[in-house]
């Protein structure tokens, strides 16, 4: 297992339990403690946890980089990308976002004929445009590496367009509310809505239950919302205006 495979099963963990012993890592990775001491210490470093004597924690508000984000849930990403993609029409403008979930629908464009992509992920742009699909990226600062871009330019580029159907994902979902950790996010997100005639939600179910800072849209804004976990009918059949698909 390479180191940043380890880094990114030791996130996991320590998203679902907040703290664990460097022993307790030792034993479910199965690698030696110098190795998960070095893992830790490059976390350490990029602010991702917080060290103590003898184990390890999440740092308050942390927030795991799209470097890890776009590794983890690959295949429920994958499966929500798949159906999500069948939404789009031949000749469609598109709206992606930066998320990580939203990247997974690449691979699921290029049978397309005739679409227009925006998006403000410049790896993804990059991939659609060496395979022939048309594509226009935002601009705006870099935000979150490899090529994830931000800002006020990020939001006027989405204003400037208009799309038949945007996809996004946040960080967060909740009682009918969408959030999302950076005002930044939530203000192009904005942009984007104001400007596309269908809204797509990409949910992946570790998202589910969560809240965050910015709202971003009541969940009654959106047309569709494609998850892989699992809801009550009960809950919903309190959101007929939005078509749910389940993965």
């Amino acid at each position: 297992m390479y180191q940043k495979e380890r880094t990114e099963k030791i996130l996991e963990i320590l998203k679902k339990y907040n703290y664990v012993t460097v022993n307790y890592l030792v034993e479910k990775i199965n690698y030696s403690p110098a190795s998960i001491r070095r893992d830790l210490t490059l976390l350490e470093k990029k602010g991702l946890v917080k060290r103590s004597y003898g184990g390890v924690s999440l740092k308050d508000e942390m927030t795991t980089p799209f470097e890890f984000r776009q590794h983890s849930m690959k295949l429920a990403k994958n499966n929500i990308a798949s159906q999500a993609a069948k939404l789009i029409n031949d000749n469609d403008t598109v709206f992606i976002d930066g998320s990580s979930s939203a990247q997974y629908l690449g691979h699921h464009l290029l049978d397309k004929k005739g679409i227009t992509v925006i998006t403000n992920n410049m790896t993804l742009a990059s991939f659609l445009g060496d395979n022939g699909v048309k594509v226009y990226c935002t601009g705006g600062y870099i935000s979150e590496h490899p090529g994830i871009l931000s800002g006020e330019i990020t939001a006027n580029t989405f204003s400037n367009f208009h799309a038949d159907i945007m996809f996004f994902s946040s960080t967060a979902y909740d009682e009918g509310i969408i959030t999302e950790e950076s005002e930044a996010y939530q203000h192009h997100h904005r942009a984007m809505l104001e400007n596309s005639d269908k809204i797509v939600f990409l949910c992946g179910s570790d998202k589910v239950g969560k809240k965050c800072t910015w709202k971003v849209y009541d969940i009654s804004d959106i047309d569709y919302f494609v998850t892989d976990a699992k809801f009550d009918k009960k809950d919903i059949e309190k959101y007929k205006d939005t078509k749910f698909i389940f993965v």
